[in-house]
């Protein structure tokens, strides 16, 4: 898949000054000649006391000019050569003075006639859409103020801009928006050499509603009288009966994402007979009507409490979901609802389906409405949701990760007829496997070790041919999490040792103070032939080529570059465009599910998970395999549905097994259910595959410079910097004459000129600043976006990580209607180990 960005970088060059550069360095020129007349005057005024002015040393300590009263008596009291060092001291300072007033109002206006720039931008219908589809809630003060925006800057106007600055660098420079702002193309591999496309047509948007929304809309649905009876309850996936107790384990996350998700012991009781038969027959397929008349006929007047109590008991404890449920993953969330109210006697689900309706069509109009008059439509299908339901039709404000509308868009690219060549393929095969192999070797080392440690652990808590079910695994794991921490202690240090090993082997023996190291490739086979390429795995990289043109692409004239590489479960068909991108190449996913039944071995069953969060759409195509329910409702049949309660652990031959009753073979899950990489987070881990998020380059904390590093075509890692967060903090980072004021964000500016040039850093370069979820894009000759990245580094301690911007600007190869976009291919990479 080809994910763009939805605007070109020329966006930007409104905000570009050069000039404002040249005259940084210049001030800072101006400063460093002061600074020296400074430093030898001052000796001389402590030699020499002046009666009457004894902050004269501190004055000059401070770069600033004399009063006239005070440099008469100095002059007059000095003899005749240090009097005469003070005038050329005095001269320097007022000319610098002046010089940096002059600068200071200069950059004023260049950051206004920016702020101007960038308020214009947004009189592009398009580019008004970022806002609606971004952040609707905020939108009708996006709108006003843009429209009423006349020339003033104040206080408001910098907020303001400040902000639309932050989303025109990200839609002109990212490939991880959606919407017609970060539109994606299906391809196939082809014939052709390079990468190419038949001919380009009308991007073709889709809105879709929201996850959390259809939720909201199904509680309402429920609170509807008579409507609750259709529910089919279910167990909670990780609560379980054991010896008449019922205990529940859950995952808990501070930002919505599965690297964060702690695994926890939520507590338990002994229950009666009347709430362990309720329980057991919660098992999401009869009704809540047909659960009552059992209970009346099994228990009638002999149950100690009413049905109705020991049901709302059951959900308040967290044992039992009671309500209508959207599956997991389900993109057609408003259809799924529907599914579940047609048994309902009509006169009573009639009004939610109504709104259902009205909301399916709110969506497909949507999609093809002109782009003014979209912000009305979705205002009014807001006032609808929250009448309705009661629930504001926005949430999560300031959360990156969040679905905070009641809808959401994505959009299929103007390419069509996409193909990579098979010169393309070869290279993401075979060129590129040296990175997905750097990037296994921990994860992989992991899992083998904590592999031995929970066998190990096992057998001695429960002895071989033991069955072990999965709850009486986890309360001994809580039991014995200490010890096994220490363990997982000296495997920490040896994926240490070996991020070490790799580092040491990428860099080379020529320090770290070059721009670029090229690697050979066989002295990286070398490090990485000494680990197993065990167990199997599967990566997902975003493969960014640079190259000028699709020619140079095609004539083999690029290098390329791994963003992200992920090893989770394959993202095209856990992402929220998978569906639409399933709906154009109908092999998608039958070809992943090949490709993860070669990653099995001998008598391996294959189990997706069925695990949304709070924070996300979650959407996922439904895999023709087992699904394990862990959090939310599965959209597979119940029959292909595995309840942990199901789970068991056995050690057999020396190989610790994970099974289920009811299902032959072993299992192999595509992710633990906690999500996390290790059995601290999750004793299932490595019954998954091994796990690795984020980068592909170098962790390496301890360097302050990591140099671009090569192999062949290959960048394994961009140049990158990492330097204080107060190094761009104003007056601290670049102080002017004292006394001085306003200044605040010429100084930024000035100081960010001086570390640019200090350690040589690309004009083009991405930042990540500490807290902040995404890097930004900096070109250091835009005063306006200089300023976003001091702002937010003055917010934060900690260090700023800077990596050169590769491809570059120039090296943009994706052109389309004459606009050229950043861009990178996405793809599953699937490795099934065994020999090098």
């Amino acid at each position: 898949m080809l994910r763009q960005a939805g605007f070109p970088m020329e966006a930007l060059t409104p905000l570009v000054d050069t000039a404002s550069v040249d005259e940084a360095h210049a001030l800072l020129e101006s400063r460093s000649r002061l600074t020296s007349l400074a430093r030898d005057l001052k000796p001389v005024l402590r030699q020499h006391q002046v009666p009457g002015c004894p902050q004269l040393a501190a004055r000059v300590g401070q770069l600033r000019p004399l009063p006239g009263r005070e440099l008469r008596r100095a002059t007059t009291a000095l003899p005749d050569e240090a009097a005469r060092t003070l005038q050329t001291y005095q001269t320097s300072a007022e000319e610098f003075a002046r010089e940096h007033g002059a600068f200071t109002a200069r950059h004023r206006t260049r950051l206004d006639r920016a702020r101007t720039a960038v308020a214009e931008a947004f009189g592009d219908e398009r580019l008004r859409q970022v806002l609606l589809l971004s952040n609707d809630a905020a939108y009708p003060e996006f709108a006003a103020w843009l429209d009423t925006f006349q020339g003033n800057m104040g206080r408001h106007t910098r907020r303001m801009t400040d902000l639309l600055t932050m989303y025109l660098q990200r839609v002109t420079t990212k490939n991880e928006t959606h919407s017609h702002f970060g539109p994606f193309t299906v391809g196939r591999v082809g014939d052709v050499p390079g990468i190419a496309w038949t001919s380009e047509r009308e991007m073709e948007r889709r809105a879709l509603f929201s996850h959390w929304a259809a939720e909201k809309l199904a509680q309402s649905a429920a609170a509807v009288p008579g409507l609750f009876d259709f529910v089919c309850p279910r167990r909670r996936p990780l609560s379980f009966l054991r010896d008449g107790r019922i205990d529940l384990y859950a995952f808990t996350t501070r930002d919505g994402l599965d690297t964060d998700w702690n695994f926890q012991h939520l507590g338990g009781r002994q229950v009666a007979a009347h709430e362990a038969w309720l329980w057991q027959r919660c098992d999401g397929e009869r009704t809540l009507r047909e659960l009552r008349s059992e209970w009346d006929t099994e228990l009638g007047s002999h149950a100690p409490v009413p049905f109705d109590q020991v049901l709302k008991e059951l959900v308040a404890r967290e044992w039992v979901v009671a309500e209508f449920e959207i599956p997991v993953g389900d993109h057609e969330p408003l259809a799924a609802l529907r599914r579940q109210l047609l048994s309902a006697p009509p006169e009573q689900a009639a009004p939610i389906l109504s709104a259902i309706g009205h909301f399916e069509e709110d969506l497909a109009r949507f999609a093809k409405l002109p782009l003014a008059e979209r912000p009305a439509a979705l205002t009014a299908a807001k006032a609808r949701f929250e009448k309705l339901t009661g629930t504001a039709a926005n949430r999560n404000s300031g959360l990156h990760y969040a679905d905070r509308s009641i809808l959401f868009e994505e959009a299929h690219g103007e390419p069509a007829g996409l193909t990579i060549g098979p010169d393309i393929a070869r290279f993401i095969t075979d060129e590129l496997s040296i990175v997905y192999e750097t990037v296994l070797a921990r994860p992989r080392l992991r899992m083998r070790r904590e592999l031995a440690i929970l066998t190990r652990w096992v057998a001695e808590r429960f002895g071989a041919d033991v069955e072990v079910p999965l709850d009486r695994l986890y309360s001994e794991f809580f039991r014995d999490r200490h010890a096994l921490e220490e363990e997982c202690a000296t495997v920490e240090a040896e994926l240490a040792a070996l991020d070490r090993v790799i580092t040491d082997a990428l860099l080379g023996e020529g320090g770290v103070d070059r721009p670029e190291v090229v690697v050979e490739r066989d002295r990286m086979q070398a490090i990485l032939t000494a680990h197993p390429r065990t167990p199997a795995a599967v990566v997902d990289p975003d493969v960014l080529f640079a190259a000028t043109s699709r020619r140079a692409l095609r004539e083999g004239r690029f290098t390329a570059v791994i963003g992200d590489c992920h090893a989770v479960r394959e993202v095209i068909t856990h992402t929220s465009f998978g569906p639409l991108i399933q709906e154009r190449a109908p092999e998608l996913l039958p070809e992943v599910y090949e490709g993860y039944l070669s990653l099995l071995d001998d008598g391996e069953v294959l189990a997706n998970l069925s695990r949304g969060h709070p924070d996300k759409s979650s959407t996922q195509l439904v895999y023709p395999c087992y699904d394990l329910e862990v959090y939310g409702r599965s959209g597979q049949s119940r029959d292909r549905v595995v309840q942990p309660s199901q789970l068991y652990v056995v050690l057999r031959n020396g190989r610790l097994e994970l099974r289920a009753r009811g299902v032959e073979g072993r299992l192999r899950l595509m992710a633990p259910p906690a999500g996390g990489p290790s059995i601290r987070q999750d004793p299932l881990s490595p019954f998954a595959f091994p796990r690795h998020f984020g980068g592909a380059g170098l962790d390496a904390p301890t360097l302050e410079h990591i140099p671009r590093i090569r192999c062949g075509r290959v960048v394994l890692q961009r140049e990158t910097w990492r330097i204080p967060a107060a190094r761009l903090r104003g007056a601290a980072a670049f102080d002017g004459p004292v006394g001085q004021t306003g200044g605040e964000e010429a100084a930024e500016f000035v100081a960010a000129c001086r570390l640019h040039s200090e350690l040589g850093l690309p004009r083009h370069v991405f930042a990540k600043v500490p807290g902040e979820p995404k890097p930004i894009y900096v070109d250091w000759q835009a005063p306006l976006l200089v300023r976003q990245l001091c702002r937010l580094a003055a917010r934060k301690d900690g260090t700023l990580e800077i990596s050169e911007m590769l491809p570059t600007p120039s090296q943009r190869w994706l052109s389309v209607h004459g606009h050229r976009y950043t861009s990178e291919l996405r793809c599953a990479v699937f490795s099934p180990g065994g020999p090098r």
